[in-house]
C-alpha cells in the first residue's frame, strides 16, 4: 500500500467553498479517507471516470450513513441489476428525450414566464428562491403527479433532506427537521399511493407503481419511498439550482452578460451546460468496492465506500482549461454532473429543458440583470451544491 497523505478537512469550510479543498486533494491525496463520512474521496477526474465505467469493481452504495437515514434503502442509487432496470422502466417513461420533448414547452413556458413576470416590475429579488427553485419544483411536481403540493413545502422538503444527507457532523437539529420532512412526505405518499395503486393515470408516480413489473403486481409504499425522496431531493432540487449557478456564471463576467443578453435562445443551452460543469449540483455519488483493490496508487479493501466527487472532477485542471472559471464559449465539454452508466442521472434531459426555458425567460424579459452589490450571493454545500440565493437587480 502507498503512503497515504492525510489532509484535515474542516466539515464547516467543505459546506462553505470546498473548492480549495477539493484542489489540494486532486494534487497531495486524490484517494483520501474521510473519517468524518466513513468514504474514500475520489477527487480526480480519471480515478472519478474509472469508477464509473467499472461497476464490477466499483458496485453502487447504501453504505453512507446519512443517505441510509434520509433516503432509507434499497433506492435506485443503490440498486443494481435487474431490480434497478425495473425501477427505472417506473421511473423513465415521462423523462425519455422523445417524451419530454412533446410536452416541456406547454408545461414549462407557462409557469416560467409566471415566476419572471411576477418579480418583473420590482426590480430586485432573489432569483433562487423567488424564480429558479419555484418554476423547478412546479414542474417537476406536475410530471409526477403532485401538483396539489403548496410549491414552499416542496422546496422546504428537499432543502431538510439535502442538509440531512450532509450532516457529517450529527447536528441533532438537522436529523429533527429531516425527520419531520419525511413524516410529512410519507404521510402524502401513503395516500397518493393507495389512490394510483386502485385507479393508475399518466402521472410519474402512477407509472413508478405499475410499470416495469410481472403482470399483475405492483409496487407497494414501502418499496417506493426510498426511491421517491431520491427523487424528491435530486429532482426537485437540482434544475433550480443549476439555474441559479449558470446565471451567477454569466453575471460574474461583463462580455458573458452582454453576448446572454444578445441571444438568449442560442446561448442559454451553452450556459446550462457550463453550469453544471462549474458548479455539479449533485456534487458526490457513492459507490462501494467488490473486491480488494487499488486506485491511484493507493489499496482499497474490499467494501470500501468511495464518495466519487463529481463536483471535484468537473473541476480538475488535467482535462479543463481555467476550470474554475465559468466559461460560456467553453463550448460543449463534457462533464460528470449527472453522474456514470447504468445510474447515469434519469432527469438529465427535462433538466437541461427546465434551466434552459427558465434562463431564456429571465435574461429576455429582465433588462440590465446584474448582481445586487449590496448583497452576498450565498453558495453552499458540498454533496448538494448551489447557489442558494442569487440576490440581483435589474431596469424595472
Amino acid at each position: 500500500m502507498s503512503t497515504q497523505e492525510i489532509i484535515e478537512i474542516d466539515p464547516h469550510a467543505l459546506d462553505q467553498d470546498p473548492w480549495p479543498i477539493y484542489a489540494q486533494l486532486r494534487r497531495e491525496a486524490p484517494v483520501m479517507y474521510f473519517p468524518l463520512s466513513g468514504e474514500w474521496l475520489v477527487t480526480r477526474w480519471a480515478e472519478c471516470d474509472f469508477i464509473g465505467s467499472h461497476e464490477e469493481l466499483y458496485e453502487p452504495s447504501d453504505d453512507y450513513a446519512p443517505r441510509e437515514r434520509v433516503f432509507g434503502s434499497p433506492n435506485v442509487l443503490t440498486m443494481s441489476g435487474p431490480d434497478h432496470k425495473g425501477l427505472r422502466q417506473g421511473i423513465d417513461p415521462h423523462l425519455r428525450p422523445r417524451s419530454v420533448n412533446r410536452y416541456i414547452e406547454d408545461l414549462c413556458r407557462p409557469i416560467a414566464r409566471q415566476y419572471v413576470e411576477a418579480v418583473r416590475e420590482h426590480g430586485a429579488a432573489d432569483l433562487t428562491t423567488e424564480v429558479y427553485e419555484p418554476i423547478s419544483v412546479r414542474v417537476i411536481a406536475d410530471v409526477l403527479g403532485m401538483g396539489d403540493v403548496e410549491s414552499d413545502t416542496l422546496v422546504r422538503w428537499f432543502q431538510t433532506l439535502s442538509d440531512g444527507l450532509q450532516n457529517v457532523t450529527d447536528d441533532q437539529a438537522v436529523w429533527t427537521a429531516a425527520e419531520q420532512a419525511n413524516a410529512e412526505i410519507d404521510a402524502y405518499m401513503r395516500e397518493a399511493i393507495d389512490r394510483l395503486s386502485a385507479h393508475p393515470d399518466d402521472s410519474g408516480l402512477s407509472h413508478m407503481i405499475h410499470d416495469g413489473m410481472p403482470d399483475g403486481q405492483m409496487r407497494t409504499f414501502e418499496e417506493l419511498m426510498p426511491t421517491i425522496r431520491v427523487i424528491i431531493l435530486g429532482g426537485l432540487q437540482e434544475p433550480g439550482h443549476a439555474a441559479a449557478n449558470s446565471t451567477y456564471g454569466v453575471l460574474l463576467d461583463p462580455e458573458q452578460r452582454r453576448q446572454m443578453f444578445a441571444d438568449p435562445e442560442q446561448l442559454a443551452p451553452l450556459a446550462v451546460n457550463e453550469g453544471l460543469r462549474w458548479i455539479a449540483p449533485i456534487g458526490v455519488t457513492v459507490r462501494r468496492t467488490t473486491q480488494a483493490t487499488e486506485l491511484a496508487g493507493v489499496a482499497l479493501p474490499k467494501g470500501a465506500v468511495m464518495g466519487v466527487v463529481l463536483g471535484s472532477a468537473n473541476r480538475d485542471e488535467a482535462r479543463y482549461e481555467s476550470p474554475e472559471r465559468f466559461d460560456l464559449n467553453r463550448g460543449r465539454q463534457t462533464h460528470a454532473a449527472f453522474g456514470y452508466g447504468s445510474h447515469f442521472c434519469s432527469g438529465h434531459f427535462i433538466s437541461r429543458h427546465i434551466e434552459r426555458i427558465a434562463l431564456e425567460e429571465v435574461f429576455r424579459t429582465l433588462a440590465g440583470l446584474r448582481l445586487d452589490p449590496d448583497q452576498p450571493v450565498i453558495e453552499r454545500g458540498w454533496r448538494f451544491r448551489g447557489v442558494k440565493h442569487l440576490p440581483v437587480l435589474w431596469d424595472a
